[in-house]
């Protein structure tokens, strides 16, 4: 160990007696690297306002895309029309939707007499 060399506690190697007066862990360079840190965060919020302004101003040259049409229902699958059924029926009676058939085909099936199987075990919802 050479004369005038400390060694201090939390440090990884042994230091000079001014170096370890010299204390790099104060107040004072606390308060540096938080101010350092304050501007660095405060230019890179400043960068990104730039950024947001700018795209909004993009935004506003660009105009409003076309609206996607509606997807169009698919048709009953036993008779090929509308699924909600023909213009001026009533389908307040009629069994609830299923996606796949018109109010009138969903009574007709309902009121279908019921398969072996349907008997036995009960009716399954069409809908699964």
């Amino acid at each position: 160990m050479a004369p005038g060399l400390r060694w201090r506690c939390g440090h990884g190697q042994w230091e000079t007696l001014p170096d370890a007066l010299a204390n790099p862990a104060d107040h004072d360079a606390w308060y540096a690297r938080d101010e350092q840190r304050r501007r660095q965060r405060d230019e890179e919020r400043e960068q990104q306002h730039q950024e947001w302004a700018a795209e909004r101003e993009r935004w506003a040259q660009e105009p409003d895309p076309e609206p996607e049409p509606a997807p169009e229902a698919a048709p009953c699958e036993r008779r090929k029309g509308p699924i909600t059924g023909p213009p001026g029926e009533d389908a307040e009676f009629a069994p609830p939707e299923d996606g796949r058939h018109c109010p009138a085909c969903r009574t007709d099936l309902r009121q279908q007499y019921p398969t072996l199987r349907q008997a036995v075990f009960g009716r399954r919802s069409l809908s699964k």
